[in-house]
């Protein structure tokens, strides 16, 4: 098989006319590659969908265990109609396949090889290399349409797997199995055009106890010569019009990876024929006759090519609030599909709740803030205020009923939580950077309880291990599980800090001074693990104090380790060692600094911790959202030239084009949000009003703000040598600063950089605001 994407056709012919033209000023959906990414561990969706639309249509290959159906290898199994993007653990939807085949339906030998497997923006089409069936995908919002063009010498069929979902057959050493279990199915021939029906599923990567429950309605525009069921280990039923399932056992007695392989559905054959069959699914998560009203009301007959059409237009609007200019056709490949990426998840829908009635919109999807915080909130708040304000108001909604805030939320059933509560920090840089649409004291009562209530769940929602928090200062490695033993004491101690000093900033801004100085202080807790005496002896000498995990009784645990890296039930970090976690300070870098020994020392950790050629997640790991703000910690210290240096060696080291383009698990945009930030010159500290500089890829970068004024970033000579700032200005006048904030951004204006190959002394003045600094108080 070789893919060949219409983004990389573009990206050869751009070649050419970047050799004559410095500049190609519009960004577009064109330049989107939906394949970058989808292997080596990058799990990106290659099907077509809407910005944050519901319906995910797209192909599941091999063994059903890709977290997004797509795998490199392995024959064509059908085209599932949800789907998560860039997601790892246990893969989530996979829900209501349709797979087309020639001759008589046999759902044991429909799978097929692939042939002219081909992808860009709103479209995706595939050859099945043992009929040479030509299938093609576009979507509206909730309804995929299908267009499949069968050799016209023999009967066509097209299968409808109603039990089929995306499995993990082999799953972790969790203390719960992430594999998905279809609890039940129905699906009924109406018409010789119409099926529906319903299947209902529990577990996957959120531990989902509660069944999710996806509708279907699907409706050709052939009508079909015969049709027929079949049920789960059972032979095709020529003439029946109804198949069911459901799982022959109870939640209690689930079993272990691998679950049952559940296949029950129905089928439609047609008359041989050249035309091509069209093919609408409906979909819904509250009823059939929703999922019909949206097949019958979102595409008008079966018009494939003006939907399709309409899924180009919306992509093009959503990116028209950023320009970029220059760079080569792979550095603006990767920006707009990085951007792309962040507009996937989560997913609206609004009038697809079946929990509750409300005109608050409705997202799902949340997988999970702890990845997204950080990069991509931010980026949507520039590019699409207006969208933030809705996942806020939902993220809220669901509070109210939740009674906490999540973390992650798929299925309508929140879980996990990967750190603290980390939506704490989204309401927070949406406060201060005043985003409209928003009851803030009613934002701020919520915080306050999750920050101060124990969850009766907390791997679902809100925190747990308070009482430790409250009196220790820190998660014990003997309290930090409430089932008994430890889960990641050592990383959620410092999420926790993190988080009440964004509870703390929204305090101080609705004058309840109390509450700021008692999250304030909470804030400060990180300093009762930093460990003065644990050493690393690394290749260029000793590094001297890192942050540690501590018993009830306030010992040390035993045997300091740098290279240790946990998961989930451990007594240690998520995801990340000592090193990076260490360096996880955002609310009080100058503090952090202080605390290792000065900024000659800080610096040397640094260099440390960037040093190449370091296996694993010892140190620095580009994948792993922890680390996203460490490069520019430099700036801190006023060695703004050290971060420069770091960011454009991460990024050509560590983002390319094609399906293995990503350094990891995209976390639903998190990794091209990053990338997008990079690219464009600046960084955001989430959960503040700050923004540092660091060295842009692009001559120029533009966002058209929703206040209808621009900001630029302009880096004079940017070059891949030409990584350093030799001097700034800011609407002409000199700027002395490596930061800025929101409010300087909302004005409008320019930023302009020059470049130069050689480290400079750039006079960046006062370092960015931290918490126990002067500027931080009174910023």
């Amino acid at each position: 098989m070789i893919y060949v994407s219409k983004a990389k056709r573009l990206t050869w012919l751009a070649s050419l006319f970047f050799l004559t033209a410095p500049f190609i000023c519009a960004q577009n959906a064109s330049e989107i590659d939906p394949m970058l990414g989808a292997d080596k561990g990058g799990n990106v969706f290659v099907g077509p969908t809407l910005p944050f639309g519901m319906a995910k249509p797209g192909p599941d290959y091999g063994d059903n265990q890709a977290n997004a159906g797509w795998q490199a290898t392995g024959n064509l199994n059908g085209f599932s109609q949800l789907h998560v993007s860039g997601t790892g653990g246990g893969a989530k939807y996979g829900n209501i396949s349709i797979q087309p085949m020639m001759g008589d339906a046999d759902p044991h030998r429909s799978a097929a090889p692939r042939q002219q497997e081909h992808a860009e923006v709103g479209y995706y089409s595939v050859k099945l290399a043992n009929s040479d069936i030509h299938a093609e995908i576009t979507t509206a919002r909730r309804t995929p349409i299908y267009r499949f063009t069968y050799p016209a010498t023999a009967k066509r069929t097209l299968l409808v797997d109603v039990g089929h979902l995306l499995m993990k057959l082999h799953d972790s050493p969790h203390r719960y199995p992430e594999g998905q279990v279809v609890y039940s199915t129905e699906v009924k021939v109406l018409s010789p055009t119409e099926i529906a029906g319903m299947q209902a599923s529990v577990m996957g990567w959120n531990i989902q106890t509660t069944p999710m429950k996806v509708y279907f309605y699907l409706v050709t525009d052939t009508p079909a010569v015969s049709s027929g069921t079949w049920e789960d280990g059972k032979s095709i039923q020529p003439g029946s019009t109804a198949a069911y399932y459901k799982m022959p056992f109870t939640m209690a007695t689930l079993p272990q990876p691998p679950a049952p392989i559940v296949s029950t559905g129905a089928y439609l054959t047609f008359a041989p024929g050249a035309k091509p069959v069209m093919v609408k699914v409906g979909v819904s998560f509250v009823s059939i006759e929703q999922a019909k009203q949206n097949a019958t009301t979102e595409i008008a007959g079966f018009d494939f090519d003006g939907t399709r059409k309409a899924v180009v237009d919306a992509w093009n609007k959503a990116f028209s609030t950023v320009r970029i200019e220059g760079g080569t056709p792979d550095e603006r490949q990767q920006f707009a599909t990085g951007l792309y990426h962040s507009m996937l998840m989560p997913v609206d829908r609004t009038g697809e709740n079946p929990l509750w009635k409300s005109s608050t919109p409705y997202y799902d999807d949340f997988y999970c803030i702890w990845d997204t915080f950080r990069s991509s909130t931010p980026l949507l708040t520039l590019l699409a205020p207006h969208r933030v304000t809705e996942i806020l108001q939902s993220l809220l909604e669901i509070q109210e009923h939740d009674h906490f805030f999540l973390d992650g939320r798929s299925g309508n059933f929140s879980g996990r939580t990967q750190g603290g509560s980390d939506a704490e920090m989204m309401f927070t840089d949406a406060y201060l950077k005043h985003l409209p649409g928003l009851n803030w004291d009613k934002v701020y009562q919520a915080m306050v309880h999750d920050a101060d209530v124990e969850s009766p769940e907390p791997i679902r929602f809100g925190r747990g291990d308070l009482d430790d928090w409250k009196k220790l200062g820190y998660l014990s490695i003997e309290h930090s599980d409430p089932a008994g033993g430890p889960d990641r004491p050592g990383s959620r101690s410092m999420e926790y800090a993190a988080n009440d000093y964004a509870v703390a900033l929204m305090a101080k801004g609705l004058h309840h001074e109390a509450d700021a100085k008692k999250f304030l202080d909470r804030s400060q807790n990180w300093k009762k693990l930093w460990y003065p005496e644990a050493v690393d002896h690394t290749e260029d000498g000793d590094v001297k104090g890192f942050i540690w995990m501590r018993h009830a009784d306030g010992r040390w645990k035993e045997n300091f380790n740098p290279h240790l890296v946990g998961t989930w039930y451990q007594d240690n970090f998520y995801e990340a060692s000592t090193w990076t976690y260490s360096l996880y300070v955002p609310q009080d870098v100058r503090g952090l600094i202080q605390m290792a020994g000065g900024a000659a020392a800080f610096k040397k950790r640094l260099d440390l911790f960037f040093a190449p050629n370091v296996a694993g997640r010892y140190r620095y790991d580009v994948g792993n959202e922890p680390g996203f703000l460490s490069p520019y910690l430099y700036n801190w210290i006023g060695e703004q030239s050290s971060s420069a240096k770091r960011i454009r060696a991460i990024l050509p080291a560590s983002y390319r084009t094609g399906t293995a383009g990503l350094p990891g698990n995209d976390d639903s945009g998190a990794m091209g949000s990053f990338l997008v930030f990079n690219q464009m010159g600046f960084f955001p500290v989430a959960a503040q009003d700050v923004y540092l500089i660091g060295s842009p890829t692009f001559p120029k970068s533009s966002l058209h703000l929703s206040n209808g004024k621009v900001f630029s970033v302009v880096a004079e000579n940017t070059s891949p040598r030409n990584v350093y700032i030799e001097k700034a200005t800011w609407n002409g006048k000199p700027y002395n600063r490596s930061w800025f904030t929101h409010e300087q951004i909302m004005a409008g204006g320019e930023l302009r950089l020059t470049m130069t190959s050689k480290p400079t002394h750039w006079d960046t003045g006062d370092p960015p605001p931290s918490m126990s600094d002067e500027a931080g108080k009174a910023h």
